[in-house]
């Protein structure tokens, strides 16, 4: 079957012929993968800063964000059945397992040796189909699989809000969400869908298609980090936006960074002990997150969802990979 997958021996993003999966426990489910979604990872992937091939192989096939059609179900699976509509999650827990894999808590893995589908040792979705255990398999509605594709990356915003609402000592009135890629316009439909006033920064000219689509979804965008906000959500994977996001946490207020790499900036730590603010790292996400991804699609406005997927064929991958959309947040590769 085609998938895309990276080369380490030739450091090349290439299309190639692999062998077609098939069930080979009880608790297997095969599926056709319908959808890929692309995003930043992959491109970091593609430049060779991040990931691994399976133990003994040279290539990693890509795509950790996918939609797929159940075909085939092992002998112990109950909750699926072939036509259901799935999402996988991404991440596997180490063996022997540390206490959080043991409590199917895999994001919040301690030992480090985890291993993620198309990212880190196990093959990703970027092909024709896929096996996985039905544990790792989230149903989605019927009438929700047109956005299935999303799911993914919503289910780190809701790990992340979920994390901040526990951490929030009184409910949060104002939001501040920091980038308009597809992450951050989850996360300020997201907030949004929870009542409360969302700012959304990012760089792009206020008529750009983001800019317009977070006016749409009923964010206030701005191109300045000037604004008090009782939780921030830092999504653009820029080390000094994430210091600018916590000078604009209010007292108690709570940040989320999502994104951010390495970089050097100023802080005031009297001011995070003073207002009681917290600052947290947030990655992949539980089974909880990603059911209520699935919850707020179904919450969510159906005409804003599909202003976020522009849809392209399997064989436009090179420049999806290359460089994200112009216009849309989600680039979303049609397998079948």
């Amino acid at each position: 079957m085609r998938a895309v997958a990276l080369d380490f021996e030739r450091r090349a993003l290439v299309e190639r012929e692999v062998a077609a999966p098939e069930i080979a426990r009880d608790d297997h489910v095969l599926f056709r993968v319908v959808e890929v979604g692309v995003c930043g990872t992959d491109r970091e992937l593609a430049s060779f800063r991040l990931g691994y091939p399976p133990e003994g192989e040279s290539i990693l096939v890509l795509g950790h964000e996918a939609a797929g059609r159940v075909i085939e179900v092992g002998a112990a699976v109950t909750s699926l059945r072939p036509g259901d509509c799935v999402v996988p999650m991404i991440r596997r827990g180490c063996s022997p397992p540390c206490p959080c894999c043991a409590r199917r808590r895999s994001d919040l893995c301690v030992s480090g040796k985890y291993r993620e589908r198309g990212i880190f040792g196990l093959h990703g979705y970027f092909c024709e189909m896929a096996v996985d255990s039905e544990r790792d398999l989230i149903t989605v509605p019927e009438r929700l699989a047109e956005f299935a594709v999303l799911a993914e990356p919503l289910s780190v915003v809701e790990k992340a809000i979920q994390t901040a609402m526990k951490f929030r000592e009184e409910p949060p009135v104002t939001a501040g969400v920091l980038g308009a890629g597809p992450v951050g316009l989850l996360a300020a439909m997201a907030l949004r869908a929870r009542g409360l006033d969302v700012w959304l920064y990012s760089l792009e000219p206020e008529n750009h298609p983001r800019a317009r689509l977070a006016e749409q979804i009923g964010a206030r965008y701005v191109r300045s980090l000037d604004f008090p906000a009782d939780i921030v959500v830092e999504a653009t994977g820029a080390a000094q936006a994430a210091f600018a996001a916590i000078r604009c946490l209010t007292p108690l207020g709570i940040c989320a960074l999502l994104g951010a790499d390495t970089g050097e900036g100023r802080v005031s730590f009297r001011d995070l002990v003073v207002g009681n603010r917290i600052v947290f790292g947030s990655v992949n996400a539980s089974p909880e997150a990603f059911s209520l991804a699935i919850e707020d699609l179904g919450r969510f406005d159906p005409a804003m969802l599909r202003k976020l997927i522009e849809r392209r064929p399997f064989s436009a991958f090179p420049e999806s990979i290359a460089a994200p959309s112009s216009g849309t947040a989600k680039i979303a590769h049609v397998i079948h």
